[in-house]
């Protein structure tokens, strides 16, 4: 329990300005705990019925089913998961749309529990996992036929220099699907955003700036969909954890919860974008 107890606080306090080692050394530490938490994710889950409880393995297969639903590959593309975690949802998407999932990650652990989970249970060549930065992507200019972030540029503090890098990777025509924890109106004096500020780093964006972001990269946005209703259950995991700990981490995880139980300031994006 101790274990578990410091490895979530790392993921509650987090550091200041994290750089992408800093990233990368919070989810070395906290994968196990997340995954354990979240029904094999790292991300939330998309409640088709809010009011209707599922498990968070079912709702966690319902959020890679709306990304790969939007992101529509042909069978054989060859599809780059930008932040994988631990790669279930590379591995569903592989094998649903039957096509190639390259998945990178700055978390040197999960690259290892993602090719011992997923990799050796997909066909040969099916799925690949890299130790990668997605604001330096090692990947030659257009080869890939689709992308998907989910639940990783917030953690970008350069979000500009990883779209304009995932942009110069994809071929033309090509999607890209980003679900991500989005600010309504980015404000210092707002409360919420305030208390979001304490438990992570960096600083939110709005919908808006993200879709200027994506203009500027290169990408055309076709289409916007605010889904927090749909993550909002999510926060009872949190909040059970919150309990079961206890103490001040505790609070931080109870903090947590309640912060994306109001979601009065703090949206959830699910953007389809295409690259021009």
């Amino acid at each position: 329990m101790e274990v578990e107890n410091e490895q979530l606080k790392s993921i509650a306090l987090g550091p200041s300005h994290p750089t992408p080692t800093d990233v990368g050394d919070m989810y070395d530490q906290t994968s196990d705990s997340l995954t354990d938490m979240l029904g094999g994710y790292i991300h939330v889950g998309y409640w088709e019925d809010p009011n209707k409880y599922e498990t968070p393995e079912a709702a966690g297969d319902q959020m890679t089913r709306e990304v790969g639903n939007r992101l529509s590959p042909a069978q054989g593309e060859h599809i780059l998961d930008v932040g994988c975690g631990t790669g279930k949802s590379a591995a569903q998407i592989a094998t649903t749309f039957d096509v190639h999932v390259t998945g990178i990650t700055i978390s040197k652990q999960q690259v290892e529990l993602a090719h011992s989970q997923y990799a050796r249970k997909t066909q040969a060549g099916q799925v690949d996992f890299q130790f990668a930065d997605a604001m330096d992507l090692p990947f030659e200019d257009a080869s890939f036929d689709g992308a998907y972030a989910i639940e990783s540029l917030v953690h970008m503090l350069d979000k500009r220099t990883a779209l304009a890098q995932i942009a110069s990777v994809l071929r033309p025509g090509s999607r890209l699907v980003i679900t991500d924890l989005v600010a309504d109106h980015p404000s210092p004096e707002s409360p919420v955003l305030a208390r979001y500020d304490q438990v992570f780093d960096p600083p939110l964006v709005s919908a808006d700036e993200l879709q200027n972001l994506l203009r500027q990269a290169g990408f055309k946005v076709i289409d916007v969909t605010d889904i927090r209703e749909n993550i909002r259950p999510t926060s009872k995991l949190f909040e059970t954890k919150g309990l079961s700990v206890g103490g001040e981490l505790g609070q931080k995880l109870l903090e947590f919860a309640s912060i994306l139980e109001q979601m009065n300031e703090l949206g959830y994006a699910l953007i389809t974008a295409e690259r021009l």
